[in-house]
């Protein structure tokens, strides 16, 4: 069986691993230049800068054995800090039971591995979907063709695979009855801001839920394990403070096509309200999410299924957020393309 996935984040690796394990053959189809998707870290400024999701959580006994496997590859690590809380323009520490995980050195390092037993095409941005109906022994049956914005076209695919965001897999399967259960709006907008100050601030906390502002989370980038660069890592106290700032959705919405140098200097107001305190920048660096996070208005859909078509669309959205949720859906979403019974 030929299966072809879009996108290589999360769920993209869960089913992956799952197909290629029961004997598929996979190729995945990502944009950018690495696996990785909304767990994507960069090497920026002084160190690895984890410009997407921040850290992850295993509730379920099926993921919580993944990222065990992980931990023991020494692909994941937990991240021990006590949490903050900024609300009623004060900032309080905030501690709580939750166990928190990041990739080792960079948020998407476990993910790499899982796309080994697969064909990975990367900067290869697919834009135009076609399947071909064929009639065998009195039986409908198809196959998918895939092309790329280069011009390039892929097919004999028996089963297809969408891992994108809602918006994208809407536009590419324009016409097909599955488009149709994909929810508006199921993922909103992020202004990821990393900035590296002049001067440390020697500030405690790690982690900052802000639950007022234009920010919704602050992070000590350089108070991360294993985020310095090798050249600092015997330099720690000389290292500079690194702060990630995530604006809010709304906020992220209202100033989506706000140039980044604004952006920086907007995020450097919301730092230093925060922490209470002037912060001086040296540098910033902006990344901008047309889809990020989860929008808890939008109900959970479920993993999308065309059996007839062999189609199927997975992602933390059809489940409700989380990475652990991105993970499960594509598992899910490859056990229902694999035929198989599924499992939590």
């Amino acid at each position: 069986m030929k299966i072809a996935i879009i996108g290589a984040g999360v769920s993209a690796a869960a089913a992956c691993k799952e197909l290629t394990a029961q004997g598929a053959t996979v190729t995945v189809f990502e944009k950018a230049r690495g696996p990785g998707g909304r767990m994507s870290s960069k090497r920026a400024l002084a160190g690895s800068f984890d410009f997407g999701a921040q850290y992850f959580t295993a509730r379920s006994q099926a993921f919580l054995a993944q990222v065990q496997q992980w931990q023991a590859q020494g692909l994941v690590q937990r991240w021990e800090f006590v949490p903050y809380q900024y609300q009623q323009g004060q900032l309080r520490p905030s501690p709580d039971d939750e166990i928190r995980y990041i990739g080792t050195s960079a948020m998407h390092q476990m993910l790499a591995g899982e796309f080994a037993g697969a064909t990975l095409y990367t900067g290869c941005k697919i834009n135009e979907l076609s399947y071909i109906c064929s009639n065998v022994s009195s039986q409908s049956t198809g196959q998918w063709q895939l092309c790329s914005e280069q011009g390039e076209c892929f097919g004999g695919f028996d089963a297809l695979l969408l891992t994108c965001p809602p918006e994208q897999a809407k536009q590419l399967l324009e016409g097909a009855p599955l488009s149709l259960q994909i929810p508006e709006q199921a993922l909103s907008p992020c202004w990821a801001v990393l900035l590296e100050l002049a001067s440390p601030t020697h500030h405690a906390a790690q982690g900052i839920f802000v639950q007022q502002g234009k920010a919704r989370w602050i992070a000590q980038q350089s108070a991360k394990p294993g985020r310095h660069s090798a050249r600092l890592q015997q330099e720690v106290a000389q290292s500079p403070e690194q702060w990630l700032v995530h604006l809010s959705e709304d906020c992220s919405a209202a100033e989506l096509e706000t140039m980044p140098e604004q952006i920086s200097a907007l995020a450097a107001a919301e730092l230093s309200r925060v922490l209470g305190t002037q912060v001086q920048v040296a540098a910033a660096l902006c990344h901008r999410w047309l889809y990020a996070s989860y929008n808890n208005r939008v109900p959970p859909c479920g993993v999308l299924f065309d059996k007839k078509m062999q189609l199927a669309l997975c992602g933390d959205w059809t489940l409700g957020g989380r990475v652990e949720n991105a993970w499960l859906s594509g598992v899910e979403a490859a056990c229902k393309l694999l035929g198989k019974a599924h499992h939590t």
